[in-house]
């Protein structure tokens, strides 16, 4: 990895973090739906296949990918979420939102990856 990819990421992640805290303070709501995390990890699966599939192993890939949609997206936030909704006696929703996630995120990526790289 060179010095200007770390420096890409490094900007990237800075500019990504601060839209995930953006969109998940309009978009979640207390004990409702987690929709801001949800949306983020959506539409970053959605860009990474795209980005992924367009400019894999350049300068601007590890800028928005690992950078930008690295911290936008949030692993760690959507399991305690999870967490969170069961403890609160939502197990259904708990579990259909932990699946939708890893399924529609598995999607989500893969189309645009596949489209794109074509």
């Amino acid at each position: 990895m060179t010095m200007l990819s770390w420096l890409s990421v490094a900007a990237g992640g800075m500019i990504g973090s601060v839209l995930r805290y953006f969109i998940s303070a309009r978009l979640n709501r207390e004990r409702g739906f987690p929709a801001g995390t949800f949306a983020v990890n959506m539409a970053g699966a959605f860009l990474a296949g795209i980005f992924s599939g367009l400019a894999a192993g350049s300068p601007a890939h590890a800028f928005v990918v690992y950078g930008i949609l690295g911290a936008l997206t949030t692993f760690s936030t959507w399991h305690a979420e999870i967490l969170v909704m069961w403890q609160e006696g939502r197990r259904t929703a708990s579990v259909l939102y932990a699946l939708s996630t890893l399924v529609l995120g598995i999607v989500f990526y893969m189309i645009p990856f596949i489209y794109v790289a074509s």
